[in-house]
């Protein structure tokens, strides 16, 4: 498809050996076959030009050069941070605001120092983990944020949170933005927004990971994939939860039948509480057992569903590391007050910082799997260079917005208008009987849906005593 010149550069020991005669007639032959006139076809123009010479013996290797020179020295940064263990967490925060550094000494001794931006022995560090927590009902801007490296933690608080000034546009200082240096969050583009330097006019030599997008590469699903996944992760939990429901069920009879044992005067029955407790108590490692092997079965017959997970923290972090991450306390954030977060400010530091701890160990686990199934560098430094784009704006870029959103809700409005429309006209069909002459409706199931009895403590009650019956065989 190249001309001659453009082919002589890229591929620079091929050669054009002149076809065979025969295979020339052959050719011909066919054309006139089908009616086809071989002069009357176009000739593409003999198009060449000198191309910047190539970085390798061939053109695979070059685009391989290229890519590694793209991804240094952020790659080395991210492989590096993958390996490295973080120090302990810290147990205590000192609520001051803008950055803290915490550290441990090679003793076990630990302290902590205000800090302008997080560095080690004078120099900015080059690799850590990062996120910050907003309160979005007051403003966007970050008013927690922690990180941690190898060397130490660092924790960063908003002086608007602390009562300090009424100011809410509090940007998170990295230091200086031309040295290179990589930041991984999960969905870290959030994060990314909420530091000072990213506003530079000049740009920055920071690249950022997102343990997100390695997973979406790695193990993610697509939308039409996710109603099947979080079927059968209701499903599996709803397993898990009635044998954990079966074996405290049979605890719980197994007290109550020592207790009627104990305060029983007459010995007949006293005998019988006895016997009953004796025999679920000889049933139950039985009961445990078969819970075992439950579990041991799933797990030897993995479907699809248990080799990926949802897109959020909590889910990647089950899937890649087996860790139940409780994320209860992000909900403060949307509804409780400034002075709310600040009284129980220790919790919710201690919170970012287990979430920075918990995105270090998916980062460990995924980036590993990434760099496997896509092991070229160009494809690193993709995700570099993505990570690093934003957009530029005017001044009627709050107008673009106001359009956008009302030109959304009056298209939202109108589609909604329509489904009741809809639905009216198929309740008059269903009372006319007209729904058997339409085409899509005659489709539908129309039997009416009897209402069914809610489960409540009468359930519950019928399950153990069935589990009685059971045990009891």
């Amino acid at each position: 498809m190249l001309s001659r010149q453009l082919h002589a550069q890229i591929f620079k020991h091929a050669a054009f050996p002149p076809p065979q005669p025969a295979f020339v007639q052959i050719a011909r032959d066919h054309l006139h076959m089908h009616g086809l006139d071989p002069k009357q076809g176009s000739v593409l123009p003999d198009t060449g030009f000198t191309l910047p010479p190539l970085q390798g013996a061939d053109i695979d290797e070059h685009f391989y050069r290229i890519g590694h020179r793209c991804a240094q020295p952020w790659l080395s940064f991210a492989k590096q941070l993958a390996h490295d263990v973080l120090p302990p967490k810290p147990d205590y925060f000192d609520v001051q605001s803008g950055w803290t550094k915490y550290y441990y000494l090679p003793d076990g001794s630990s302290y902590s120092e205000h800090v302008a931006y997080p560095e080690h022995n004078g120099q900015p560090e080059q690799m850590f983990v990062f996120d910050v927590e907003t309160m979005p009902p007051y403003h966007p801007y970050a008013v927690l944020a922690c990180a941690a490296s190898k060397h130490a933690w660092y924790c960063w608080i908003s002086p608007w949170l602390l009562g300090e000034t009424e100011e809410m546009q509090h940007l998170i200082p990295f230091g200086d933005p031309e040295l290179p240096r990589v930041v991984v969050g999960h969905n870290v583009s959030y994060d990314r927004q909420r530091i000072r330097e990213e506003y530079s006019l000049g740009g920055t030599q920071t690249r950022f990971m997102d343990t997100m997008s390695l997973h979406v590469a790695v193990n993610g699903i697509s939308s039409h994939q996710r109603p099947a996944w979080m079927k059968h992760r209701k499903a599996r939990a709803a397993r898990i939860e009635q044998r954990t429901e079966a074996v405290e069920a049979a605890f719980e009879i197994m007290r109550g039948a020592a207790s009627q044992a104990e305060s029983e005067v007459d010995a007949a029955r006293r005998a019988q509480f006895r016997r009953l407790r004796a025999e679920i108590e000889e049933s139950l490692p039985q009961l445990q057992e078969d819970d075992a092997d439950a579990t041991d079965a799933e797990q030897s017959q993995q479907r699809w569903e248990d080799l990926t997970s949802a897109n959020a923290l909590a889910d990647v972090a089950k899937l890649y590391c087996d860790i139940d991450l409780d994320k209860e306390l992000r909900g403060d954030f949307m509804t409780s007050s400034r002075e709310a977060i600040l009284a129980d400010i220790q919790d919710y530091l201690g919170y970012c910082v287990n979430d920075v701890y918990v995105t270090h160990q998916v980062f460990a686990q995924v980036l590993p799997a990434f760099l496997e199934r896509c092991p070229s560098p160009v494809s690193f430094a993709g995700i570099l260079i993505m990570g690093t784009s934003f957009l530029t704006v005017n001044g009627s870029w709050e107008e673009y917005l106001r359009n956008a959103e009302r030109t959304y809700h009056e298209l939202e409005g109108k589609v909604k208008k329509h489904l009741v429309e809809l639905a009216e006209d198929a309740k008059d069909k269903m009372q006319s009987g007209s729904w058997r002459d339409d085409p899509w409706l005659s489709q539908l199931d129309w039997a009416p849906k009897v209402a069914k009895k809610s489960r409540g403590v009468h359930d519950s009650a019928v399950r153990h005593f069935l589990l009685v019956c059971i045990l009891l065989g």
